[in-house]
């Protein structure tokens, strides 16, 4: 569940990260919650330089110290997404060359850093200050090996891809210049 809020005149979002069920909870319990992995996350894609919202606080409820829901607070992304941004391109392909350049610098710098997504679909990635900005950092990993990162950016890649369909000119056009891995 996300709620956009307003503190002081500053728009901000909350994100609940629920226990799901019985077999869910005994899966995260022992485990850092979603909540905490995106707030990590957040603060790693900042150091290194990539474009997200300020992660602000993360709470965590236990009951007898285990973990149970969990709140991530954000600062607000006002920018489209990336769904929105691209929709008048689906059939012509001729996306702005100023977006589609950082959608390219975005992907690049995944690539240098080993990082994958998890879920890299067109609306976890919004139009701010004239660069693509992630969000939605729970199933983020930073990979040692690049035996182990390969797989999860094709993955990556092949779920941006999947937003438009395949015989569109937008995703013809993104699959062309979107940057790969050299096999």
């Amino acid at each position: 569940s996300v709620a956009r809020v307003e503190v002081q005149g500053r728009p901000l979002v909350i994100k609940r990260y629920n226990i799901k069920n019985t077999a869910h909870w005994f899966k995260r319990f022992w485990r850092p919650s979603r909540a905490w992995h995106s707030w990590i996350e957040g603060h790693r894609l900042d150091f290194l330089g990539f474009a997200t919202p300020k992660p602000l606080a993360v709470l965590e409820t236990r009951t007898l110290g285990l973990r149970g829901k969990a709140y991530l607070v954000t600062e607000l992304l006002d920018g489209p997404d990336l769904m929105a941004a691209f929709a008048p391109y689906v059939e012509s392909g001729d996306v702005p060359e100023e977006q589609l350049a950082a959608l390219q610098q975005l992907l690049a710098q995944l690539i240098h850093e080993r990082i994958s997504h998890g879920d890299l679909k067109a609306y976890n990635l919004f139009w701010q200050d004239g660069q693509w900005a992630l969000i939605d950092l729970d199933a983020m990993s930073q990979h040692a090996t690049q035996l182990s990162f390969a797989p999860a950016f094709a993955k990556d890649r092949a779920r941006l891809l999947r937003n438009w369909p395949q015989e569109s000119a937008l995703y013809k056009r993104l699959d062309e210049c979107l940057p790969k891995l050299v096999e």
